[in-house]
This record gives structure tokens, sequence and C-alpha cells, in this order.
């Protein structure tokens, strides 16, 4: 196995186990709107399971990417285990112009060609996957000012601030309503 690859050949007879640090850039995200920042840790081993390729471990790494809030960079510290099967893609299996039924198995197991893994391509996947869907720089991120754009965090504005949102009319209208229903 080298550093970047899992050679299935040496998977015939026995489970390896393997580790180490990848600085930043080895793994490409395929998108400049997350830098991994510091080392990204990892050991993971693999064996054979029947017909698949079994690969678990775990990683630690810190990425960067825009707070979803005020659009400052936010640092995310993950740390994943991971469990992944992998199965061989037998040409008889896929036509890609053909439909088929995956079962609940099928659903679990990723499929390659070759004779390796690459192991970069698996820390991203699990990496991406592990991001959140609204990273903020810090819990209570107050966000931009909607009418000019100010970093609320680093100061204030003098635009007028609203009671509400604008958009919430209709739920405003309900809401009084149901005030005058109940007096």
């Amino acid at each position: 196995m080298s550093q970047y690859f899992v050679d299935l050949k040496d998977l015939a007879r026995e489970k390896i186990s393997f580790e180490a640090s990848f600085q930043p850039g080895v793994v490409d995200f395929g998108t400049e709107n997350i830098g991994q920042i510091g080392l990204l840790d990892w050991s993971a081993s693999a064996e054979r399971a029947g017909e698949e390729i079994r690969i678990h471990g775990a990683l630690k790494t810190t990425v960067e990417l825009a707070c979803s809030r005020c659009l400052e960079p936010a640092q995310i510290q993950i740390s994943k285990p991971f469990d992944l099967f992998f199965r061989e893609r037998d040409a008889l299996m896929f036509d890609e112009d053909d439909e088929i039924q995956l079962d609940e198995k099928d659903s679990r197991t990723a499929f390659f060609t070759g004779t390796k893994l690459a192991i970069a391509d698996i820390l991203r996947e699990q990496i991406l996957l592990a991001l959140p869907m609204k990273p903020l720089c810090r819990v209570d991120c107050k966000g931009l000012c909607p009418t000019c754009g100010t970093n609320l965090n680093s100061g204030s504005c003098s635009c007028p601030k609203e009671e509400f949102s604008p958009h919430m009319g209709a739920l405003q209208e309900i809401k009084r309503r149901l005030e005058e229903r109940s007096s």
C-alpha cells in the first residue's frame, strides 16, 4: 500500500492496517469554499468480507469554510469514524442504459474498478458528509445587516430596525385574528 492507495491484491489473505497524516492540499475537495487547515490524521484497516472489501477507521481534521450568517471564516473540527464496504464493479451487473433495483445491502456498498482504492477520495467523501449544513463562526453569530451588509458581530449600523421581517406579514395577520378570536 502506498500513502494514497490501498492495493487490493494485498488483501488476498490478511487484514492490513495503515495510518498517516496528510498536509493541507493532499485531499482535493473540488471547491475553493472548503480548505483544510492543519493536519488530516487518519487510520484505517482493510479486509475482505466475502465478495466485498471493508474499510473502517477514523479521521480527525479541521476545515475552514464561510460562516452561513456573516460570511467570515468558520473553523469546523471534524472527528469521524467510518465503516465502508466496496465491491468490484461487474460489467454484467451494470449496463449504464438499464435501470436496476438496489437492495438495502447494495445501498451501503460503493463500487470500484481496477485493483486500487484511493484513500484521499474516501477521506474527502467522509469529510464532506461530516460538514454541518449551516456552518457558523460562533454559536451567537449575529450575521449581516440585511439592509447595508454590515457585519453585526464587529459593530452596529444606523439602519432602521424592523420589529419583524416584511415577509412575515401573512403570519402577523393570522396571529392578530387568533388573538381577536380568543378575546
